[in-house]
């Protein structure tokens, strides 16, 4: 059986698991105290406070938790403190004090103190299962992203319906599988083995029971690599009965001699996992040895806010960092962005034309410029795509080459022995190829500009996967004859800056994407979903191959043979976006991709509008807008300072107000201009901005009409020349608003 440990009461944490399932998500109840806490209503309150609100800043666990849930019922932080407990019960790489004070820090946020005392937080219940790596707590966030989005399922169940979920194995492994965000979270393999135990090895991850079942010969982690929950699980318990009977003992455990050391390296640790930041948790054990940080982790953050917060300025403040200036520019970067701005055949040809003489493609292919496009272009064979455009591009009267689909210019020349030159006059025939060359032979710092190596993109809701990544596209027949009217596959901006960051691993790179809420995110990225992850990315060495990370083939750029190209995003491409959260709301984000970047907020910044201006304070007049606006709707629709920054006099404050702050207001509230009222309306209770108007049915179409509503309130605005220093300082003191 899977319950012996030797060193932990397994028997004992798996049963009070069990206990926590049935009291906590077959029922609405609680294990730390009483009452009903664990209900569907404070599962979806933590989805608002903790999921939506994610906190990309600085600080440890607790203190970024601490200020997410600032907002939330008592009855929420409660819960939040139980799903902590219930995280914590598996891992034995975690100290029993740090995991009591952790709950009990958690569970004094709803304003009660929790006993150290209470039986479920004894040493015994919290010693732990199984190691559950580094990832525990560097992953912590994750974990708990998916224990909410388990219970939010759970509860969408009839509590009858639940009983038997958790009852059932095969029910069970059914019902999971649809918990968003499930992917490789530890819980998920947690909460199998508390629930089957008999059934289910104490493993953490899915890595080890792969791991275990290549050592023992039973298939080959390739084998291994799609296998489901259940496929692991069948094939393991079968090994298990297998070994039972070799050794006539059912104490057997798979990280414990004599199994171990037919699957582990000696010292190998139990789930190891190599982690980029070290653990925030002082408590933590020591399970093997000390992972180094990454050096320069690839960065994926989106920055979010209101409208007018400066999120695209922030990005441009950026820009700087992935740019060499003129001084500093090596040049292989530079080369790498020269041709990026010419196609093939010019490369081809300025190529040829700096060699002087007729050449073999094999010594073609060691041309600085062909190493150049072939890096950033790592698609099909090289010396085909030389050929191809070599032959398309020569004489029509030219007898060495049988191809005779040819177009101009009419550039390269073919020898008896196949080898190949360009046409005595190249470069009046090819004035882009002459072009490159000049700019090549003159070096980086002849133009005196600086190299951007960053790409910017705005999403849109027409955006798609073929203007991002690759897709088929109408070509026109450009005047150089580079390309006949039809369609190709075309590289997207995503794939071009890929191209350039895998040819220069030794710089970083990035992609900007505004408003990138705007698009389809799930259509947009497609398998980049997986691709972007910071431990997903790809590691290529200066000739372009894959060191590690991971690849996929490309849809649609198979050859005949049906293989296609093998894509991967470097771990030197840092991705950036913002996103305007009135636009739409960071909860439809995709989960997938939300789960994936770090998010920053950009709140208004009401510092910088610290200054009088004819009288009226502009951080105290933004404030109390916004102020209004968080009660009257939530924190996505504020006023960012970006529309009081300009202003200098009071004609721009009311030019301001007229034709950028009203108008957003309107789209706020959709036109329900009662609710704006109250937004700009006197302290003193009378809006100096909007005139109210009764319309009454009875002046409208007499006494004895029968159209509903008897009376109406219209609002117009005020003329703004009436709109004094004083209307606009009654939003934020008590002072006379001007009639």
């Amino acid at each position: 059986m899977a319950l012996y440990t030797y060193q932990h009461d397994a028997p004992t944490i798996t049963a009070i698991g069990r206990q926590w399932v049935q009291t906590c998500l077959v029922e609405d109840g609680s294990v730390l105290g009483g009452g009903t806490i664990s209900t569907a209503a404070n599962y979806d309150a933590l989805d608002r406070y903790f999921i939506q609100r994610p906190d990309a800043g600085s600080g440890g666990f607790y203190e970024k938790l601490k200020t997410q849930l600032q907002d939330a019922p008592p009855d929420a932080r409660k819960l939040m403190a139980e799903l902590l407990w219930a995280l914590f019960l598996f891992p034995s790489n975690i100290t029993e004090d740090t995991k009591r004070e952790g709950i009990m820090e958690v569970w004094g946020w709803s304003g009660e103190a929790l006993d150290p005392d209470h039986p479920v937080l004894s040493s015994k219940l919290l010693d732990g299962i199984g190691s559950g790596g580094m990832g525990v707590n560097t992953n912590r966030w994750r974990e708990m992203n998916y224990l909410i989005r388990l219970g939010q399922s759970i509860k969408a169940v009839p509590e009858s319906e639940r009983a038997r979920i958790f009852a059932d194995y095969d029910r069970f492994l059914t019902w999971i599988e649809a918990v968003p965000e499930s992917g490789d979270r530890q819980f998920r393999h947690m909460l199998r083995y508390f629930l089957f135990p008999q059934r289910v090895e104490r493993m953490s991850s899915n890595g080890d029971r792969r791991k275990v079942l290549a050592g023992f010969g039973v298939a080959s982690m390739k084998q291994t690599r799609r296998w489901t929950d259940r496929e692991l699980d069948d094939a393991l318990f079968e090994l298990r009965r297998t070994q039972e009977e070799r050794y006539g003992a059912t104490d057997l455990d798979f990280y414990l001699e004599p199994l171990r050391d037919q699957w582990k390296k000696p010292n190998e640790p139990d789930d190891p996992l190599v982690v980029e930041i070290e653990p925030e948790e002082p408590g933590v054990r020591e399970t093997g040895p000390t992972y180094a940080r990454r050096h320069g982790p690839a960065r994926n953050l989106i920055l979010y806010g209101p409208p007018g917060t400066g999120k695209t300025w922030k990005l441009q403040q950026l820009f700087t960092k992935y740019t060499d200036q003129p001084a500093d520019v090596d040049r292989a970067t530079w080369e790498l962005r020269l041709v990026a701005r010419f196609g093939w055949r010019a490369v081809i040809a300025a190529a040829l034309g700096d060699l002087g003489h007729a050449v073999k493609v094999i010594s073609l292919e060691q041309h600085p410029l062909i190493k150049a496009k072939a890096a950033q272009r790592k698609r099909g064979n090289v010396r085909a795509a030389l050929w191809g455009y070599m032959q398309s591009h020569t004489p029509l009267e030219s007898t060495t080459v049988n191809v005779a689909n040819r177009r101009p210019p009419y550039v390269f020349v073919k020898g008896e022995e196949s080898d190949w030159a360009v046409v005595t006059n190249w470069q009046d025939v090819d004035a882009e190829a002459a072009e490159l060359l000049g700019a090549w032979k003159a070096g980086p710092g002849v133009s005196g500009q600086a190299i951007a190596r960053y790409r910017v993109v705005t999403f849109h809701p027409s955006y798609s996967y073929e203007d991002f990544v690759i897709g088929l596209r109408p070509v026109a027949a450009d005047s150089g004859g580079d390309a006949a009217a039809g369609f190709r596959m075309v590289d997207g901006v995503f794939k071009q800056v890929c191209a350039e960051a895998r040819a220069n691993p030794g710089k970083p790179y990035a992609l900007f994407i505004d408003e990138i809420n705007r698009a389809h995110i799930a259509k947009v990225f497609g398998e980049l979903i997986t691709l972007i992850e910071p431990d997903k990315r790809a590691h290529y060495d200066a000739s372009g191959a894959l060191l590690g990370g991971m690849e996929v083939q490309l849809p649609g750029t198979g050859d005949e043979d049906g293989d296609g190209e093998r894509f991967g995003v470097p771990e030197n491409l840092d991705i950036y976006g913002t996103m305007n959260t009135a636009d739409r709301s960071i909860a439809l984000l995709d989960i997938a991709l939300r789960r994936r970047f770090e998010f920053e907020e950009v709140p208004p910044n009401y510092k910088v509008l610290e200054r009088r201006v004819e009288g009226v304070e502009l951080a105290r007049l933004l404030q109390a807008i916004n102020d209004r606006l968080e009660f009257l709707a939530d924190r996505d629709r504020l006023i960012g300072h970006a529309y009081f920054t300009r202003v200098a006099s009071l004609e721009d404050l009311r030019s301001a107000f007229r034709l950028q702050v009203i108008p957003l207001l309107q789209e706020y509230f959709f036109d329900d201009w009662s609710r704006i009222a109250l937004v700009l309306g006197a302290r003193s209770g009378r809006s100096p901005f909007l005139r109210a108007e009764t319309l009454r049915a009875d002046d409208l179409f007499g006494s004895h009409s029968e159209v509903g509503a008897q009376e109406r309130v219209r609002y117009e605005m005020t003329a703004p020349s009436s709109w004094t220093a004083d209307a606009f300082r009654s939003l934020y003191e008590l002072v006379d608003a001007p009639a």
